[in-house]
């Protein structure tokens, strides 16, 4: 069966480094994902409703990876490993969620491998507690968003383009376009390294291009740190229509 339960503002939920057999189902409030590196927190997600933690420990006993901790009260559904080997062998389309956000985890794993190659920024500032806003600055980039602006509170965050091809497609924020595309399936993502926040483009073919910075597609540069502010973000190249402007708290 599962269960639910309620988690106070700051109370943690998985230590690191401990064993369980236990995923969980934000059902209202977030998290947040992070690690002890000596005496420094280092962040490494913010998780919301609808998102799923701790699902490995469903398919293996390894210790925790890292602590999950309430950044507001927060209820949660309980997913037992029991329950879990249940669903696959009575109803296995009901476990496809959860597959789509490991195969996600895996696939922004190896993006972070491209986009630093083990050149993690050194900087640590205090990861902000208000969600970032992403905006549409053109009537394209409105139309393809279906709607004006959004606010962004996941972390990391994936963008890519609308597909219905696959089953198993995860992006956050799917964006509608046509051909010839400028937006690839899973184009660019907003993460956190080290507590600071970065655009990363790994997979597109036409890249994107961050205030002045042109990052993926044929370009080198995968990467570009976000200071607090307001930023440009182009998807598809500089003379794609779907303009954006990010605002970092």
């Amino acid at each position: 069966m599962t269960d639910t339960a309620r988690f106070k503002k700051g109370a943690t939920i998985i230590h690191e480094g401990t064993t369980g057999s236990n995923a969980y189902l934000i059902l209202s409030g977030s998290v947040e994902v992070y690690k002890k590196v000596g005496d420094e927190k280092l962040v490494l997600s913010r998780l919301v409703k609808g998102n799923i933690f701790g699902e490995m420990s469903l398919v293996d006993d390894k210790p925790r990876s890292a602590t999950i901790a309430a950044l507001e009260d927060t209820e949660v559904r309980i997913l037992s490993r029991e329950r879990f080997e249940s669903m696959l062998e009575q109803n296995p389309r009901a476990v496809i969620p959860l597959l789509k956000q490991v195969f996600q985890r895996v696939r922004y794993l190896n993006q972070m491998v491209t986009a630093f190659c083990g050149q993690a920024s050194t900087g640590t500032v205090e990861l902000a507690t208000h969600p970032l806003r992403l905006t549409a600055k053109t009537e394209e980039a409105e139309q393809a968003m279906q709607g004006k602006e959004i606010d962004i509170s996941k972390i990391p965050f994936q963008i890519g383009r609308t597909s219905t091809s696959s089953v198993f497609g995860s992006n956050d924020l799917n964006i509608e376009d046509t051909e010839p595309y400028r937006i690839s399936r899973c184009h660019c993502l907003i993460t956190i390294v080290d507590n600071e926040y970065y655009v990363v483009d790994t997979v597109s073919s036409r890249g994107t291009v961050v205030d002045s910075s042109k990052i993926g597609g044929r370009e080198d540069l995968k990467r570009v740190l976000l200071a607090s502010g307001k930023h440009q973000i182009i998807l598809g190249g500089e003379e794609s229509p779907y303009v954006f402007d990010l605002e970092v708290p």
